[in-house]
């Protein structure tokens, strides 16, 4: 299956697992964080980051969680400013978890901390500004074990 089909298979629920497969090859967290994706797949999802539908950016953002490619941030990042507060969170996590991406550096595209930090204290929503602290809280963390 075309990479840029399967992505626009997450507006429908019932097609999101054949979906998942056909992009990552995987579905459950712990084989997604394995997978190496060609480039055409990271393109679909990075592309799919801005796609009108709401559950179409929500699930690339979900897998590209899962994408320790520098390559992925900035498309990422971008959806921060997404109007719908679900996407914003998803993004939000993305840009913080190690535990999703084990191998990642966690660098991050310039201004994106500040960015965390105004979604932390000023975000309309109350899951949104949580994840937003999470972020920057293990980035803090790590900074502390890194300078130690």
């Amino acid at each position: 299956m075309d990479p840029t089909e399967a992505v626009q298979l997450f507006r429908l629920k019932e097609r999101r697992l054949e979906a998942m497969r056909a992009l990552m090859g995987a579905v459950n967290a712990s084989d997604v964080r394995e997978v190496s994706v060609s480039d055409e797949v990271r393109e679909a999802l990075v592309t799919g980051v801005a796609d009108p539908h709401p559950q179409v950016r929500w699930w690339c953002l979900q897998l590209l969680d899962h994408l320790p490619d520098p390559a992925v941030l900035p498309a990422v990042a971008r959806a921060l400013d997404d109007p719908v507060p679900r996407v914003r969170r998803q993004a939000t996590h993305a840009l913080g978890c190690q535990l999703c991406k084990p191998t990642w550096d966690r660098a991050l595209p310039a201004g994106v901390v500040a960015s965390l930090t105004e979604l932390a204290v000023g975000d309309e929503n109350e899951k949104v500004r949580r994840e937003a602290g999470q972020a920057l809280a293990s980035r803090s963390v790590e900074s502390e074990r890194l300078d130690a």
